[in-house]
């Protein structure tokens, strides 16, 4: 990846739509993906709501995307996170900056409403709808790898 100021990071199938796959890109030109399966987003569900935690579904399972995709790209200094969940935008920091604690690599985290204009969006569309490949397909087993180095997350039992 280049080392350009910003990248963007944007979602397309939002994690709470479980009947459809859902895309993260990052992209400022070059760009990555990662999709996770409706299924898997069930499995997640699923987990949350045995353990009397589904209101932390959403947010957990999108930070933890969100760390999967920054931790393939180690490079990135600054990133704006498109706004999905509004009003959310400190609790998000919060989980993400839990999950990527124990790395090396952690960027500067902003969020902005970055528009169907930018790259990120048009990518995130454009492998949504399955015009593009995914760069990397996240499972379960990976979501909740990160999910586990949060506090929430480590209290989950059967994940």
């Amino acid at each position: 990846m280049t080392h350009k100021l910003k990248y963007q990071i944007d979602q397309s199938g939002k994690i709470e739509q479980t009947r459809v796959n859902t895309v993260i890109c990052l992209s400022n030109g070059s760009s990555d993906t990662i999709l996770v399966l409706a299924k898997t987003k069930r499995q997640i569900q699923e987990i949350f709501r045995r353990n009397g935690q589904i209101r932390n579904y959403i947010l957990f399972t999108f930070c933890a995307t969100l760390s999967v995709i920054l931790k393939r790209n180690p490079t990135i200094k600054r990133v704006i996170i498109d706004k999905e969940y509004y009003g959310k935008e400190a609790i998000i920091k919060e989980i993400l900056t839990e999950m990527l604690k124990a790395t090396k690599h952690f960027p500067e985290i902003n969020f902005s409403n970055i528009g169907r204009k930018v790259n990120a969006h048009s990518l995130a569309y454009l492998t949504f709808t399955k015009k593009f490949k995914p760069k990397k397909k996240v499972d379960l087993k990976e979501i909740f790898e990160e999910i586990k180095k949060t506090e929430v997350g480590k209290r989950l039992k059967n994940a």
